[in-house]
């Protein structure tokens, strides 16, 4: 009997797995899909401004008419320059990193520009003291993070933080693909101010014609959940197989099942917090709060499960009776 129970809560766990795994999956996609512009989401639209003025003096105009207005702007040097220069004035999408970490929105604040590289970038460095640098002029960068590898992001890349007043915020506008992630309405009233056309980057067209594909990790998330719930049902059947053979009633039954439902529960939380820490050790989670949420939305349904089994058999066996 042991053995039986202990075989379905491994079924549970695994199919707590499955569940988490599909989740990951589509985060990972999505993130692929996403890294190609760098952590910018379906929003995001590009102009080109021909005019001379300074990257400050752009940034200068985003903060004083849209103080309220989520924003985020990537501006990729034109030409077979690697460099990208960032600003936002919001908490941005946290980028893996193979050491160090990404930009925080703290780091586009002060009067100095930090540097996140890629594994290959191209552009010249400095290493002393245990720090590193990026060398462009007669200015120095400090590097705070090195990008992992995926596939869709540029290898060759770097990016350097800017703002109202960062040294980056004197390089020319009109040097740029001014790459901007904020609502329809902000974005019409930018390009409308600038007098260009605002233009869809090619990842935003492929990601939306893709929008539909989480239909099969969908699917494939209910099924999982239905094995986890259909063996929570099987644990309630040999527990009250249990009950009829010992010929349990009244206050002895009620304690009994009261008993049985919380060892079901705190075995469950443990299975349940197993299948995250696993699945934070050997997936990838853009938002790992989705993970939590829904594994403890799954671990509620099949406990669920489980007390309705319980009420339905008891119930039965009265009807026979």
């Amino acid at each position: 009997m042991k053995f039986k129970k202990l075989g379905l809560i491994i079924i549970i766990f695994l199919a707590l797995l499955g569940i988490g795994s599909m989740l990951s999956n589509v985060q990972s996609r999505e993130a692929d899909q996403l890294l190609e512009a760098y952590g910018l989401s379906n929003s995001t639209r590009y102009i080109e401004v021909n005019q001379k003025q300074k990257v400050s003096t752009f940034l200068h105009y985003l903060t004083k008419n849209y103080p309220h207005n989520n924003i985020q702007v990537h501006l990729a040097k034109k030409g077979h320059s690697s460099q990208t220069l960032i600003w936002a004035n919001h908490t941005i999408i946290n980028l893996p990193t193979e050491s160090g970490r990404y930009f925080s929105t703290d780091d586009f604040q002060g009067q100095v520009s930090f540097a996140v590289l890629g594994l290959n970038a191209k552009v010249k460095t400095l290493k002393t003291q245990g720090n590193q640098y990026v060398i462009l002029g007669q200015k120095y960068y400090s590097v705070i993070g090195i990008l992992k590898h995926y596939r869709q992001m540029k290898q060759d890349g770097y990016y350097l933080t800017t703002g109202p007043q960062q040294p980056t915020g004197r390089f020319k506008l009109k040097n740029y693909q001014i790459i901007i992630d904020a609502s329809d309405k902000v974005m019409h009233k930018i390009a409308m101010h600038y007098h260009v056309k605002e233009k869809t980057p090619l990842f935003v067209k492929k990601h939306q014609i893709h929008q539909f594909s989480v239909i099969r990790e969908i699917l494939l998330i209910i099924l999982f959940l239905i094995a986890a719930i259909s063996c929570n049902f099987l644990l309630a059947v040999v527990d009250w197989q249990t009950v009829k053979r010992t010929n349990l009633s009244g206050n002895l039954l009620r304690n009994w099942l009261i008993n049985r439902g919380i060892r079901i529960i705190l075995t469950e939380i443990l299975v349940t917090v197993g299948a995250y820490l696993f699945l934070r050790w050997r997936a990838f989670y853009s938002k790992p709060e989705h993970l939590i949420w829904l594994l403890a939305a799954s671990w509620l349904v099949i406990v669920i499960g489980y007390t309705c089994s319980i009420v339905y058999l008891s119930r039965k066996d009265k009807n026979c009776a």
